[in-house]
Formats: structure tokens, sequence, C-alpha cells
């Protein structure tokens, strides 16, 4: 039986029990944030946490409207170590490429609300969270233990950005020590990212897993406007941007990963654009970040 079917499987027939009040939970949630990107009022303390300055405006740039006490936390600069990228994009530096991204993002979430003191950084270069697993989870607990969210929003691990699969590593790795201490038990949702399905990139869906609960936000004309606008601000991923389409954001119940597992099967998405890590070699690293973690009497001591 393939990876991808033999862990969905094996994840619904042992945990759907366990997940059934989390489902009921997670539920509420969704249809209270979907009603406040409406009502523009703010019912829960949230914390958005992408790899890169940009995937929460493709994400969730209408939802984030409703929410003034947000506050979003990019994983990454948004600036890869090979300053090519950069010098391709018209910049002379990696670290001038990261700070026109920084001023893109304050740029774009000041159009919906969000002040810059509510957008944090936590500095990973892009494209090296999956080598940095066990830094980028204590970054991110201590980010959860300082604002004490009811709801984090993150990636789905999907395959199709090997920072994205970083970053709901380390959410799901953080909050989940953060629970067991009782230092905070939130909901973790998740927002559209992209992945490989059936050989062609697809965007503003989910890959199936199991009965979760999902909301779709359909965006009237008034809304498209604004996220067109929103998108405006991303100078430097103009390109990117405009292969993303504005008519709905989705979000999600996010499920019990096994971060081993491939998220299916077949060629992951990163796989077939970018060179630098395999899904193999991304899953090694979450197993040496997990037995790391293990090993340790107390996470926050490391």
């Amino acid at each position: 039986m393939p990876s991808g079917i033999l862990s969905a499987g094996w994840l619904n027939r042992r945990r759907d029990k366990r997940l059934a009040p989390r489902s009921e939970t997670a539920s509420r949630v969704l249809d209270e944030l979907v009603a406040t990107a409406a009502d523009a009022a703010c019912v829960k303390r949230v914390v958005v946490i992408v790899a890169h300055p940009d995937d929460e405006a493709i994400g969730a740039g209408t939802l984030l409207k409703g929410l003034p006490c947000v506050t979003v936390v990019h994983v990454t600069d948004g600036a890869p170590a090979d300053a090519s990228y950069a010098i391709a994009r018209g910049f002379d530096s990696r670290e001038s490429y990261a700070a026109a991204r920084r001023r893109e993002v304050e740029a774009a979430l000041g159009i919906i609300g969000i002040p810059s003191e509510n957008i944090r950084g936590l500095g990973f270069t892009d494209g090296e969270a999956a080598f940095r697993l066990v830094d980028v989870s204590k970054a991110v607990m201590d980010v959860l233990e300082e604002l004490t969210p009811d709801v984090i929003l993150t990636h789905p691990y999907e395959g199709g950005h090997s920072d994205h699969d970083s970053t709901a590593f380390a959410v799901h790795l953080a909050a989940g020590i953060l629970q067991r201490e009782g230092v905070i038990a939130p909901v973790i949702l998740e927002l559209t990212s992209y992945h490989n399905y059936n050989g062609r990139r697809r965007l503003f869906s989910f890959l199936p897993f199991g009965n979760l609960a999902t909301r779709t936000l359909r965006l009237n004309s008034e809304a498209r406007i604004l996220k067109r606008r929103v998108f405006e601000q991303f100078v430097s991923q103009a390109d990117l941007l405009e292969t993303f389409p504005i008519e709905v954001e989705r979000f999600r119940q996010a499920p019990r990963y096994l971060f081993t597992v491939a998220p299916h099967d077949g060629e992951l998405d990163y796989e077939r654009r970018c060179r630098r890590i395999s899904g193999a070699e991304w899953r090694a690293q979450a197993e040496r970040a997990l037995q790391a973690l293990r090993a340790r009497k107390s996470f926050r001591s490391a």
C-alpha cells in the first residue's frame, strides 16, 4: 500500500475518537473566524505563523482584515542564501532583498489594518528551515508562550514548499509541548498553500485528510479589490502572485500529521521546482529533530 494512503488510513482508524472533540471545537472556531471576516470584530487571540512574507496575504488576506488583534509571524526573511535570487529580482545582496520583503509585507498588511509591531520575523533564511527544525521549533514556542493564542493559523504539511512543511512541523511540535506543560492549548487551523496534484500545482485546496472541519470564504467584488491592493504591495513577488486567484480563501482544522511519512504519493511540488532538498531528506531532518526533542528532558532548557 502506498505510504501516503497508509498514513492517512492509520490516522483515521486510530485517531477518529480522539479527534472528535477537537473537530467540534475547530468547527466552532472556524465559524467564528469566517463570521469575523465580515463583522470586523476580534473574538479570538490569533497568531498566524507562516514561512514567508506574503504567505499570510495569499492564504488569508481577507480573513485577516477582520482580526485587528492578530499577530503575524514569518519564520524566514524571504531571502534565499544564494545571492543570485536577490540579484535576479534587482537587488544587490541577500540582505537588501530581505529588507525589501519586510517593507513590502508591512505595507501590504497595513492596508488591512495590521500594524508593523504586530508583524514579527524569526529571521531564518529562506529555504533553510528544514535544516534548523529544532531551532525553528524553539523560536515558535517562545512566541506562543509569550502571546498565548487561542488560535494558530499556519501551513498544512503537503510538500508544496520545504519551508511551509518546516513551519507546520515547528508549530505542531511547539504547540504540543506547551499544551503538555499546561501553558496553552490553542486550536491549530490551516490556510491553503499549494501542492502537487496529479502532476500539476494545485492552489486553494487541501490534500484530502479524513473528515476535517473546513470552511470557504468566498470573496465578493469589494474583497477582491482589497486583496488585489494587498498583492500589489509585494512588488518583488509580482510574477508569483499573478498565479494566485483571489476568488476564495479556505481554512481547515489541522490534522495530527506524521511528519516522517510523505504527505502524498509521488513527487512533491518542491522536488519538481527546487533541488535544495528532497522529500526523503526533509523527512530525515524531521526524524532527527524529533529524536533530539525526545532526548531532552525539557525542550525549553535546550
